[in-house]
């Protein structure tokens, strides 16, 4: 049985993380799930959001299954939660996280990979790994300090108190900030404007952030490449003329 549920509206993906009895944890099975819905990435796809069921986000990794039979186990599991969160982050398509209640441990490097960020006020993000006795992982180490700031993330790693959702957006760590209940519908609405964006200028503008900021060598390189594949699509002669003609453009990824 599929640890995820889905939803496809108008080239919308909405992927609901779905063991509500156990709080949604992010296990290898629902990570494969995941991973699943979004292979062979439909042409048409334009975003994705990830959410919870049962009023939570995720309870990030199985502590019951920790730690792993010996090193070699240890090593084999991590390499499965790196190529999971490259997998992510790799995604050349809006991504969007719609939290409410509890995200913990790993879930929160899942939300920090997400391009938007969208939480209820009643949400909280839990880094408990230095209560616990373990290193920060699901990618935390780099995307929660991408998020938040270098000396913040350092802050909140070593604290390990829970962030409420109001500090979220004050760090940088929420985006949009909505009342309990609504994060998805939110999260929904800001999914269906962006999709309107053209997906080739999406897809090379997360390409050259993914590794955080560019140098500017690094930048002029990405815009050169770049502009030398976009200028000469269908996408941008119709979102020129769309410019000329005031009217919303209707993008095909051509």
């Amino acid at each position: 049985m599929s640890l995820i549920l889905t939803s496809l509206t108008d080239g919308v993906l909405t992927i609901t993380l779905n063991e509500p009895a156990r709080r949604n944890p992010l296990s290898q099975a629902m990570r494969d799930d995941i991973v699943g819905a979004l292979t062979p990435l439909p042409a048409d796809l334009r975003a994705v959001i990830l959410t919870g069921e049962d009023g939570a986000f995720s309870a990030g990794g199985d502590l019951a299954s920790m730690p792993p039979q010996d090193r070699e186990a240890s090593v084999e599991r991590m390499n499965g939660v790196g190529d999971f969160m490259r997998f992510f982050v790799d995604l050349p398509i809006v991504t969007i996280a719609a939290v409410e209640g509890a995200a913990a441990g790993a879930s929160v490097g899942l939300v920090c990979a997400c391009d938007f960020v969208v939480a209820g006020r009643g949400a909280r993000f839990l880094l408990p790994f230095a209560r616990l006795g373990i290193v920060p992982d699901g990618g935390l180490l780099s995307l929660l300090p991408a998020r938040v700031g270098l000396v913040r993330a350092r802050r909140l790693f070593l604290d390990s108190r829970p962030i409420n959702a109001e500090d979220g957006a004050t760090f940088g760590l929420v985006d949009e900030l909505v009342d309990s209940g609504q994060a998805l519908t939110a999260a929904q609405a800001l999914a269906t404007r962006l999709a309107q964006r053209a997906p080739g200028s999406v897809a090379h503008t997360k390409r050259a952030l993914a590794g955080g900021v560019p140098s500017l060598e690094s930048a002029l390189q990405a815009e050169n490449a770049g502009q030398a594949e976009l200028f000469f699509t269908e996408d941008f002669r119709e979102g020129k003329q769309a410019f000329f003609d005031k009217r919303s453009p209707q993008f095909t990824r051509r």
